[in-house]
């Protein structure tokens, strides 16, 4: 046979290359890079996160606005249990997890079990299903998991499940969880550092199979639940104001979106704020916050912060006259027109604010501002802080700005008396309504605040205080502004819409253009769009609420004004608060206890409950699924609000230990029943 030397000489090339580089591998084992303890280590153990119980999101009043539930997963390490133990009761397992879980006979989970201990199976998950509490419970309780993890295998994982027992109310402003992850917006993504907690630590390490286990003999980290955050959001108000809101949307199918805030006066505290927008089929969601993320020229609602500076600095009177003049010239560019002077020769300061009149204020502000127009800007922002940019709770808050002359080839003229009456400068509609409850704070502005305090076991353990921003205005200038706010109910362009109104209302409409994508006030399409806004407070006579609603309309050809859009949202608002508070009484606050359960229904051990079922009707959705789940009952519910009916009734025996309750919002005469009693 012949010799084929060039495949020798291959093979021999081949097993002198791989003997250099084993010779290399143990030089450097050897010598230069022994593998230490963490090395081995790592490859054999290592953590596995333990998750914590997100923090609860309270309303003002103490109600959840927003909770987790645990949910538990069963796993098993099928190796545990001794071959006596698994022998005898695998049958009797098999049954119990398939009347738990439902997805599989008997008889094929008794082949699973059986499959799963031959292969050495020490981490499978039973099924895919997660348990509530009481589940978890009745299942530790299986035969051969009776015995314990070490003794029957038995691994239990908990989750948690986001609830928001108000389904959608101040949904964007409240934020949501989505794949167990927070949202970037709202109060669950703001504050997701302090609601998160911090997982626990288990060391699990690997077994002659490849399985991961826990390690029992290492330390185990527990985990810290998340800390409770309270807002300032009232849930009663919210609810009104978005229903305000809804009813005047629905009216007419050019009108896009809106949204509503309402602030307590004194403290700054935000009761509600809605944003809502109607699709093509007429469903309203809430998808963008309007309130703090969109900004634009305000219109004839920023003519309060002109007028309280000519009446802080002493330049006229409300009662003081000027012309009126329909086509008022300034500079060389196109007149500015005014229709609204047609019927006048000469007008008060106050009736031009009544009618909102654009040139009585254009007119103002170049005479006694227009040799200096960067004064009049510069005190707007300093002196009135209208345009100020504060921190505030949650993320999305847009810049205000104000057009200044140093802006140098952008400022022209005109801008002077455009920003005046409402144009060249931009703020949201929660900068106009601090800026108006300044007003209505005697002159004293204070920072709006979602955030009231943090808890932890119902314990307040971080409280935020008012925040004061200082004064905007002389306190004698103050019930001027009022008078001429009123004066615009009354006798101006909110005459018709508030007359009638249950409570005194002072405020200020306004209607702005909206620039459209092509950078101008007229689409391509030739249609326009605008928003209108009411900005006020009320009672008149001792301010406790302030409140801005903004509509914004689809493009249109037809016009758009403030007081017939705007306004009706804030007098339902209004009379429906005053409706639930006649006494303007301060809300109400939760203990934060349960409810007293009488003694024949309280619960004798964790084990066993005494005579029936317990009564929790009245609760909230929390109080109850805690004290009814740890007290050995399966719990379902629908609706919203507080519990208003249970199934069994209280007393009754239930043999299975299900119950479902049902959540009813209380009327609006049982909410004045509610609050007279707690009054007296």
């Amino acid at each position: 046979m012949k010799l084929n030397i060039s495949k020798v000489g291959f093979v021999y090339v081949l097993f002198v290359a791989m003997g250099i580089v084993a010779v290399i591998r143990m030089i450097d084992l050897q010598f230069i890079h022994r593998p230490d303890g963490s090395e081995v280590i790592a490859r054999t153990a290592k953590e596995r996160e333990i998750p914590c119980t997100r923090g609860s999101i309270i309303a003002s009043d103490g109600r959840y606005l927003a909770f987790s539930i645990p949910e538990y997963r069963l796993s098993m390490d099928c190796t545990q249990a001794p071959d006596t133990l698994f022998d005898a009761h695998v049958e009797a397992l098999a049954d119990s997890l398939s009347r738990l879980y439902g997805d599989r006979k008997p008889a094929e989970y008794k082949r699973m079990l059986i499959s799963w201990r031959e292969a050495g199976k020490q981490y499978i998950n039973l099924s895919k299903k997660l348990l509530t509490f009481q589940e978890m419970k009745r299942a530790e309780a299986f035969p051969i998991f009776n015995k314990g993890r070490r003794g029957g295998g038995l691994i239990v994982e908990k989750f948690d499940r986001r609830q928001y027992p108000y389904d959608k109310l101040a949904f964007r402003t409240l934020g949501h969880i989505k794949d167990n992850e927070p949202q970037a917006v709202g109060i669950e993504g703001s504050c997701d550092s302090i609601l998160r907690g911090k997982p626990g630590i288990q060391p699990i390490r690997k077994t002659e199979h490849n399985n991961w286990i826990e390690d029992t003999e290492a330390r185990r980290i527990e985990p810290v639940d998340g800390t409770d955050v309270q807002v300032t959001i009232d849930i009663d108000i919210q609810d009104m104001a978005e229903r305000a809101l809804r009813h005047q949307l629905a009216k007419s199918q050019e009108l896009e979106a809106g949204t509503v805030i309402v602030m307590e006066v004194a403290t700054g505290e935000i009761k509600a704020m809605v944003n809502m927008r109607k699709d093509e089929h007429g469903r309203f969601g809430e998808e963008y916050n309007y309130a703090i993320g969109k900004k634009g020229e305000p219109g004839s609602v920023f003519k309060l912060a002109t007028l309280t500076m000519l009446l802080d600095e002493g330049k006229i009177g409300l009662d003081d006259e000027i012309k009126a003049v329909v086509h008022w010239q300034y500079g060389k560019g196109k007149p500015f027109e005014d229709t609204y002077l047609r019927n006048y020769d000469k007008i008060s300061v106050i009736r031009g604010f009544e009618i909102s009149s654009n040139n009585v204020f254009r007119m103002l502000a170049a005479r006694f501002y227009g040799n200096d127009p960067a004064y009049f800007v510069d005190h707007l922002n300093n002196q009135l802080k209208i345009s100020r940019n504060y921190d505030f709770d949650i993320s999305g808050f847009a810049k205000a700005k104000i057009k200044h002359p140093k802006d140098g080839s952008y400022w022209a003229a005109a801008d002077l008396p455009q920003i005046a009456m409402g144009y060249t400068c931009e703020l949201t509609p929660l900068h106009t309504l601090t800026y108006y409850n300044a007003i209505a704070n005697d002159g004293v502005m204070v920072q709006p605040r979602l955030v009231r305090n943090y808890q932890k076991g119902g314990a307040i353990v971080k409280e935020f205080p008012v925040i004061d921003l200082g004064r905007v205005c002389k306190k004698e200038t103050v019930p001027q502004l009022h008078r001429a706010m009123r004066g615009v109910v009354l006798n101006g362009t909110g005459k018709n819409i508030f007359k009638g109104c249950k409570v005194a209302v002072a405020g200020k409409t306004g209607t702005a253009r909206v620039v459209r994508p092509n950078g101008n006030y007229i689409g391509a399409d030739g249609k326009k769009q605008h928003q209108a806004t009411f900005a006020g407070f009320f009672p008149f006579e001792n301010p406790k609420y302030s409140v801005i609603a903004v509509i914004y309309s689809a493009p249109t050809h037809n016009n758009f004004y403030g007081a017939t859009w705007a306004g009706p949202v804030v007098r339902e608002i209004a009379e429906e608060i005053y409706a639930s508070s006649p006494e303007w009484s301060a809300p109400l606050t939760a203990s934060g206890k349960l409810p007293e359960i009488k003694e024949n229904t309280v619960p004798r051990s964790n084990d066993t409950i005494s005579a029936g079922v317990p009564d929790v009707v009245g609760m909230g959705l929390r109080d109850a699924l805690v004290f009814l789940e740890k007290n050995g009952y399966e719990v379902s519910w629908e609706g919203r609000g507080a519990i208003s009916s249970q199934t069994p009734a209280a007393g009754a025996l239930s043999q299975d230990k299900k119950i479902k309750l049902t959540l009813t919002e209380p009327s609006r005469k049982k909410k004045d029943e509610q609050k007279s009693e707690s009054a007296s």
